[in-house]
């Protein structure tokens, strides 16, 4: 590369203001490796296959190459992407590089409608009346609560009571 002649990359990263001359090396090398190419920017994302990850970490280790070699030797576009399938790997083995990404899909099947037996209904319809009489009591002692607060109020703003 020409540029390295009488530019360093961290020279060049700070002339670019990149703030990383390790990004600098990955453009020259891919530039070096798929020319223009190699340095176009990629709208579409894709979608690896566990398989093909695995091949990929399978081929880094037993050639002992950098992230950046690898993803050139397999038209990778960013060296980065190999890295964090490497820590998946590591953190959760063999079935984290076979997850996919994004949401999973829902459940298409309707649920079934759950079937009660006698004695599960009737303890069901005890527990809804209860639940129900709870929520009565609750309301009335809300209420009982709020006019005791607004008789406490009334006194306090009529004053104290001349009555002894």
């Amino acid at each position: 590369m020409k540029y390295k002649e009488v530019y360093s990359s961290r020279s060049v990263a700070q002339m670019i203001g990149t703030g990383s001359h390790q990004l600098i090396d990955t453009w020259a090398a891919q530039y070096q490796h798929f020319g223009v190419k190699g340095l176009e920017i990629r709208h579409t994302s894709q979608n690896y296959r566990g398989q093909f990850k695995l091949q990929v970490l399978n081929w880094r280790k037993e050639h002992d190459e950098t992230y950046q070699n690898t993803a050139i030797h397999f038209k990778i576009a960013t060296p980065s992407l190999i890295c964090t399938w490497q820590k998946r790997f590591d953190e959760g083995g063999l079935d984290a590089l076979f997850t996919k990404r994004g949401r999973p899909p829902m459940n298409k099947l309707p649920k079934k409608p759950v079937k009660y037996t006698s004695s599960e209904l009737s303890e069901l319809e005890r527990l809804r009346l209860e639940n129900r009489q709870l929520h009565i009591e609750n309301d009335y002692l809300k209420k009982v609560e709020a006019l005791a607060r607004r008789k406490d109020a009334q006194r306090k703003k009529n004053g104290p009571s001349s009555k002894s």
